[in-house]
């Protein structure tokens, strides 16, 4: 790609895009096993994992909402744009055929 060029095919980018969303938003993690790690609590060690655990459960969820709605709202906000200033760009062209005249 030379200079400043960006090429998009948007029916691919949309696709892409859509298998973001959708990839994302099926990692889950059961929250039973977290539930039932209340044992870990009896030992210093112990409540310190759990608290990591808490906190790596905390993580993932965000992590998943980000993935799965964030990222894809904003790449499909992106395309939108990049297609709004092609259309600009493309209709403010004045092409002149070898005759003179402007189209």
């Amino acid at each position: 790609m030379a200079g400043k060029e960006v090429f998009m095919d948007t029916k691919v980018f949309t696709g892409i895009v859509d298998d973001i969303k959708n990839a994302a938003s099926s990692c889950e993690l059961q929250e039973e096993p977290l539930s039932k790690a209340d044992f870990l609590d009896d030992t210093d060690v112990g409540k310190e994992l759990h608290s990591l655990l808490q906190e790596a459960y905390k993580m993932t969820k965000l992590h998943r909402t980000e993935s799965a709605e964030s990222l894809p709202r904003a790449l499909s906000t992106l395309r939108d744009s990049l297609i709004a200033v092609d259309d600009a760009l493309s209709k403010s062209l004045v092409v002149e055929s070898p005759g003179g005249d402007k189209k």
